[in-house]
């Protein structure tokens, strides 16, 4: 579909998104695109393995990656709440998200007061959307070969 047709592709249009996300830490369509392409891969990759087993279904392949990588349980309930508001069948708690103006722009380190859009979820646990993405980006560059 316009240019994406494997894997690979739609990996890389997610490393493009994640770079303009970067640029643009607050930006909430960013932010939203990058955590959808993240999440959406999932599909593609299964459809990848189902060729190679006709016998993996949709949920063992799930299964594997929340195992294997579970900040995908982040990801999503963030693009399923994107897109329906309420969730029917969280994967994880999501206590709130927020918007963190920082003082310094993202050339900064994480040290710093930089801006970014923060998750918070189960136990008093947090993370910044852009690790989120990032973490889903080495777990889907590790598997699509």
């Amino acid at each position: 579909m316009f240019g994406i047709e494997t894997s690979k592709d739609k990996l890389l249009q997610l490393k493009n998104n994640y770079s303009e996300l970067k640029k643009e830490a607050l930006n909430i369509s960013l932010a939203e695109k990058a955590c959808d392409d993240a999440w959406h891969l999932i599909d593609w990759v299964w459809a990848d393995e189902k060729q190679k087993d006709s016998t993996l279904t949709k949920e063992n392949f799930r299964i594997k990656v929340y195992r294997e990588c579970p900040e995908m349980k982040i990801l999503h309930d963030l693009v399923n709440s994107f897109k329906h508001r309420n969730l029917t069948n969280p994967k994880v708690y999501i206590k709130e998200t927020k918007i963190s103006p920082g003082t310094f722009d993202s050339s900064f380190s994480k040290e710093f007061d930089i801006s970014r859009l923060e998750i918070h979820y189960g136990d008093n646990s947090n993370i910044d959307l852009d690790d989120l993405v990032e973490i889903a980006i080495n777990y889907w560059d590790n598997l699509i070969k």
